[in-house]
């Protein structure tokens, strides 16, 4: 595919940020549409739900289509070529690094881009800290970071998070290239190299190459072990990597998306949602498709220079720019390259992050569904239906999904006439293949990203709890649109925690039974010595060896002199005398009886 659209096109489309939900003219036409749906319901209930569900159906097709289609095409994808050259050609690349309440993830950073092959003299990485963060401003000052780090402190000025960090600091970037870190990311040692090479191609063969996307890895959705198979564990019997179920399916997720549909829609040279982190751009087009200052009023500013590249009311600021790379008439690739990251290992933790990316790409929707013709011709129509199934159907299709299973659970449970109704003829035999040959593809995608991988280990956890992970991305899609609904909840930035510390399944099970099954110590337990009695006299002993009976005389006397000492009494203090109490006399009536009874205390 060639360029999305002409020069004049491209000069028309104006960015808008997420800073309202809904624009006027979008809440009118979302009004006129609900009073159409109730005149038709009124006049023929039966009517209204066919049409909803031939709709959605409708808009499922379209997206299982075009996922399966991109999965398809990302098999021939093959990356730019690119042109090395000399260290002394190099570009300048500066790295930013956007941190949060991360402190202790500082010699991290430091350590992972320490190990980045790169000229140190053309290297300029960025630690891109929070004002009101004081914790990691200080622990930043206070650490002997090598010469080509910096820190720049981004004021306390509400949005709070990522995008606005990420303008601050795009105003002291000083390099011809420029990519973004979190703070748990270990890029490839190579990876700046090759972006650079990439651009370098580019630019040589005259492509319209704005972005280079690298491919983001969860290390820790299988653990590390050694030779013999067993789980490394540190000097504190904690896993080296800690694994669960849930860092494996967020593994088994960014395998799908970087490895199959990102490759696909690049390929096909559509837009590319980016991912949050490891994007290499021109520090030019970053300026060139900048927001105008005027939309971003309280923002910052070194100048006056427009370097508001990133939405900062947009949780997923990586997507829409994605969206206004290809708006302004550039292309995304996939680096043949990754970068380490770090999964979730809790469900909750999972939910959360989840619902802020499903909540940014609904945002995303909204706001190119402000002026659709205008974006339209500003990516071409074929892109802007693509981009928009992939940020605004991963959206509704996460909705629709528990809406339809419920109706099929409650069809089979009772055969209900009235949903049966909903389905007549063809929707009927399309709702079925969506029901079965829908998500045998999505498993069967999943299975077979896995096993490109190499992660045989994730390929049971697919077969055993696939169908409860989309349940919680349902759910979290839910909690995505009720944040969206109420204005102090929508720029609500639920952050992930990194470098979290954690023991294995089998071994928190194994200390647990260990410290249940281990024999109590013995309890020391003071002897008091038996009072030692005197032996028998010759003389009576004798008789009692013969008759039995023992002769008349003195009685044995117990000898106490070792006996224990008991102290004397301790004077005991008169209680008080108690009151007289007089009973209340029960109640006549059974269910007051039952009732607790009262006491007077004269």
């Amino acid at each position: 595919m060639g360029r999305p659209g002409h020069d004049t096109e491209r000069r028309e489309h104006r960015r808008e940020t997420a800073q309202h939900t809904t624009t006027r003219a979008q809440r009118r036409v979302a009004a006129y549409a609900l009073v159409g749906l109730a005149l038709l319901g009124a006049w023929s209930p039966r009517g209204l739900g066919v049409v909803l569900v031939a709709a959605a159906m409708l808009f499922l097709l379209a997206f299982m289509t075009l996922r399966l289609g991109l999965v398809l095409a990302s098999r021939g994808y093959r990356p730019p070529e690119p042109e090395l050259g000399p260290d002394e050609e190099l570009p300048r690349y500066t790295t930013l690094h956007p941190m949060y309440d991360e402190a202790h993830m500082i010699p991290v950073v430091v350590a992972a881009m320490e190990a980045v092959d790169y000229p140190r003299d053309r290297l300029e990485c960025l630690l891109v800290l929070e004002e009101r963060d004081g914790a990691t401003v200080a622990a930043a000052r206070e650490a002997d970071l090598p010469d080509h780090f910096r820190v720049v402190v981004v004021p306390a000025v509400r949005p709070y998070g990522k995008p606005k960090a990420c303008n601050y600091a795009l105003q002291h970037a000083t390099g011809e290239l420029v990519v973004i870190y979190d703070a748990e990311d270990r890029p490839e040692p190579q990876q700046l190299r090759r972006a650079a090479a990439t651009f370098r191609g580019a630019a040589r063969r005259g492509e319209p190459l704005g972005c280079v996307q690298a491919r983001l890895v969860f290390d820790n959705e299988a653990p590390l072990c050694d030779e013999h198979g067993r789980v490394r564990r540190d000097a504190e019997d904690y896993d080296v990597r800690p694994t669960t179920w849930t860092s494996r399916l967020l593994g088994n997720e960014y395998a799908v998306h970087f490895d199959l549909v990102l490759t696909g829609l690049a390929r096909l040279g559509l837009p590319v949602p980016l991912g949050g982190t490891s994007n290499h751009f021109p520090l030019a087009l970053l300026r060139e498709i900048a927001f105008a200052p005027s939309q971003m009023p309280d923002m910052p500013a070194a100048d006056d220079a427009s370097v508001g590249a990133w939405d900062p009311w947009n949780v997923t600021e990586d997507a829409e720019l994605g969206g206004a790379i290809a708006a302004a008439g550039w292309r995304t690739s996939v680096l043949d390259s990754h970068t380490d990251e770090e999964a979730c290992l809790t469900a909750r933790a999972a939910v959360n992050q989840r619902s802020r990316w499903v909540k940014g790409y609904a945002q995303t929707s909204l706001v190119l569904l402000r002026h659709p013709v205008r974006s339209a011709r500003a990516m071409g129509p074929l892109s802007y239906l693509a981009f928009q199934l992939q940020v605004g159907g991963t959206f509704v299709s996460l909705a629709l999904s528990p809406v339809f299973w419920g109706l099929f659970a409650v069809y089979v449970l009772t055969g209900s006439d009235r949903i049966a109704a909903l389905f007549p003829g063809p929707l009927y035999y399309v709702g079925m293949t969506l029901l079965v040959a829908g998500n045998l593809a999505l498993l069967t995608v999943s299975l077979y990203a896995a096993e490109s991988r190499g992660r045989h280990g994730t390929v049971r956890y697919l077969l055993a709890v696939l169908p409860v992970w989309w349940a919680m991305l349902s759910a979290a899609t839910y909690v995505a649109a009720l944040e969206l609904l109420f204005p102090a909840w929508r720029p609500a930035w639920n952050k992930t925690t990194h470098g979290v510390r954690r023991r294995g399944l089998g071994r928190r099970l194994a200390l647990a039974s260990a410290g249940m099954l281990a024999a109590p110590a013995p309890t020391p337990v003071r002897s008091v010595p038996k009072p030692a009695v005197r032996f028998l006299p010759p003389d009576r002993l004798a008789p009692a060896l013969t008759t039995g009976y023992l002769a008349p005389g003195p009685r044995a006397v117990p000898d106490r002199s070792s006996a224990r000492v008991v102290p004397p009494p301790r004077e005991r203090t008169p209680r008080p005398a108690r009151p007289v109490v007089h009973e209340v006399p029960k109640a006549p009536v059974r269910w007051l009886a039952q009732r607790p009874r009262e006491a007077a205390v004269v």
